[in-house]
């Protein structure tokens, strides 16, 4: 059965060029048909149970409609009804139908977000197939994209103010001579109004009848009980909050629940700003320039975002990623392990690899399996932690390296402490982090490394700047997370049909990948230079 057909003989070619670019739109409308993206939709279809009154549209051609605008155009819903009307590639691919802009709206609520990441998946496994591309190398990258939400309007997470209530709550409960056992921590409003209730029920107090305004004389069970009052209607305002905002994050928007506050590169309107404003944490997976995976978070930075991502290229490509590379936004100890987890090859930079690259901040103790070393060869002794050396994390172990007067390194090594006279210094390291970090920067300055380095600033970061340059894609338009993360799809989706139609011509797949010279030696990093003491 076919989903996605080509009618020629029914529209009226006026000039060669365009019949060039209905060539192109008959290219890419047998693409949707090859890629099975049209058995996604009639399973939609088919569960759709509002279909009812007249015959609507067909989804097939809504679905090659959208994808195009959001390829060539960039367009709103009001542009894409614009293009219905005006634009005759998008009349070729309607048919000449004009759907009104609700109709494409509504169609992506309907069938686009519920199946985002399976259509997206279908289109780029049949760009992989046709052109055989190579997506062993994989980037991940993200930017943060201002929300379609007030920016004034924005509820911080009310924890302090939560718990500076539960002790008041809890004071006047004990000035009520109620003892009550909590199950939880803090009360929560659900057992402070059981509790409420029952003081009135005791107390024989009408809460229809307390009297109100200046000069009313109020017994003491009636004023507690109006203060307790108030302080139910705040706790299920703070519960609310909480609730909204989750576990994970400390801000929210009236006007967008789902948008967080976050410090991004520029304002929308001033392009100067760098205050809070509403937004979404967008990531995307690069591959032979080919966006393989997308993702929203609310989360303001990376690395939480790290194996999401992965999962779900697994999730939906059955295989992860053989080759990583991104920045140091992602590079802790949690994202190296699941990495070594899975069997993918590490050239994640970490935090400080810039400082080493440099040599500002170069490495001063190396790790083997027997221990660690300092730059002057100095074994450190492992050490329990006491009151002075608290442990930093649960994996961390502390060491102390002596004989450090007559060390050459001491200026570097001691820069960033204060007692700088003393003849022995304490740190916490994590082996097992220490001995992945070891195995990154190996594979960072390996030839195979400064090439899939270079390869990430050109692709992920390009794909980017197309985005936000090329297509002006700076804003988000639409609401919520599901509905923002659709939005996300179907530009990224634009991206790699304009790069596959681009690249028809010459039958081979625009990547723009650096190959590593014949002759190129792996990077070594600048050595620290001894620093001998005056005598």
């Amino acid at each position: 059965m076919s989903y996605f057909s080509i009618k020629r003989p029914i529209f009226i070619v006026p000039s060669e060029k365009c019949n060039v670019e209905l060539e192109k739109i008959d290219k890419f409308i047998m693409f949707l048909e090859k890629s099975g993206v049209g058995k996604i939709i009639e399973r939609v279809k088919f569960n759709d149970k509002s279909c009812q009154g007249r015959k609507g549209y067909s989804p097939y051609n809504l679905l090659a409609a959208t994808i195009y605008c959001f390829a060539f155009f960039n367009a709103t819903l009001r542009e894409i009804e614009e293009k219905c009307i005006f634009d005759l590639r998008v009349m070729y691919i309607m048919e000449c139908y004009i759907p009104d802009h609700s109709t494409f709206g509504n169609f992506i609520n309907n069938y686009i977000v519920p199946y985002q990441y399976e259509i997206f998946a279908c289109i780029n496994k049949q760009i992989i197939k046709e052109f055989e591309l190579d997506i062993s190398d994989c980037y991940i990258d993200g930017t943060k994209l201002e929300a379609n939400a007030n920016k004034y309007k924005f509820v911080w997470k009310p924890v302090k103010f939560h718990n500076k209530l539960d002790i008041k709550i809890k004071d006047l409960l004990s000035k009520m001579n109620l003892k009550i056992t909590y199950t939880n921590e803090l009360i929560s409003s659900y057992e402070y109004n059981l509790i409420l209730k029952k003081y009135c029920l005791d107390n024989k107090i009408d809460v229809n009848n307390i009297p109100n305004g200046r000069g009313k004389r109020l017994t003491i069970e009636q004023r507690n009980y109006k203060k307790g009052y108030k302080y139910l209607v705040k706790l299920i305002e703070y519960e609310e909050k909480e609730k909204i905002c989750g576990e994970n994050r400390n801000s929210y928007f009236k006007t967008d629940h789902d948008a967080t506050a976050m410090v991004l590169k520029e304002d929308y309107y001033s392009k100067l700003s760098h205050d809070f404003h509403a937004g979404y944490n967008v990531q995307v997976l690069v591959s032979s320039l080919l966006i393989l995976m997308y993702g929203v978070f609310q989360d303001r930075t990376d690395f939480n975002t790290f194996i999401p991502m992965n999962d779900l290229y697994y999730k939906y490509y059955n295989e992860y990623p053989k080759n990583e590379c991104d920045d140091a936004g992602y590079g802790n100890y949690k994202n190296y392990k699941y990495m070594r987890e899975h069997n993918i090859v590490n050239y994640v930079k970490f935090q400080n690899w810039q400082g080493e690259a440099s040599g500002k901040n170069p490495q001063l103790f190396y790790t083997f399996n027997d221990g660690v070393m300092c730059l002057n060869t100095n074994i450190g002794i492992e050490v329990p932690f006491d009151y002075y050396h608290r442990k930093r994390n649960k994996d961390g172990v502390l060491y102390k390296f002596e004989n450090c007067n007559n060390c050459n390194y001491s200026y570097k090594c001691k820069a960033k402490l204060k007692n700088k006279d003393d003849d022995y210094r304490y740190i916490e390291l994590v082996p097992d982090y220490e001995l992945l970090k070891e195995e990154a920067r190996k594979n960072l300055l390996s030839t195979k490394g400064i090439e899939i380095r270079i390869n990430r600033s050109i692709q992920v970061e390009g794909t980017f700047g197309q985005i936000k340059n090329n297509m002006n894609y700076d804003r988000i338009r639409r609401r919520g997370l599901n509905r923002v993360s659709a939005e996300i799809m179907l530009m990224c989706l634009g991206v790699n049909i304009r790069r596959y139609l681009s690249s028809l011509d010459e039958n081979k797949f625009k990547s723009n990948c650096w190959n590593t010279p014949l002759n190129l030696s792996k990077e070594i990093f600048p050595y620290v230079k001894q620093k001998k003491k005056k005598v």
